[in-house]
């Protein structure tokens, strides 16, 4: 009698665990503690490849203000040499 009453009174202890609580929860919690890091680092290096695109992005944009300005003062050049042209022409 008594071992039937320690096996009823064991068995529903087992059946009102919680999932995460004994010890096959301390295997399955330290796969997702390893999984949760894997994820992290993923995550980690993903947040570094977007840093290291925004940088490369914003270095492309400095880049290509550079060359409109470089070409706008080429057009300016060009058009004060036309205009000097035209009072030489005119003067002749």
């Amino acid at each position: 009698m008594k071992c039937t009453v320690v096996f009823l009174v064991l068995s529903m202890v087992v059946l009102m665990a919680q999932p995460s609580e004994g010890f096959f929860g301390l295997l399955r919690g330290r796969g997702k503690f390893a999984e949760n890091q894997l994820d992290q680092q993923q995550l980690d290096n993903q947040q570094r490849e977007q840093e290291q695109l925004d940088q490369e992005l914003e270095q492309l944009d400095q880049n290509l203000e550079q060359l409109a300005q470089d070409q706008q003062d080429q057009q300016d050049q060009q058009q004060r040499a036309q205009e000097q042209l035209d009072k030489q022409q005119d003067q002749k």
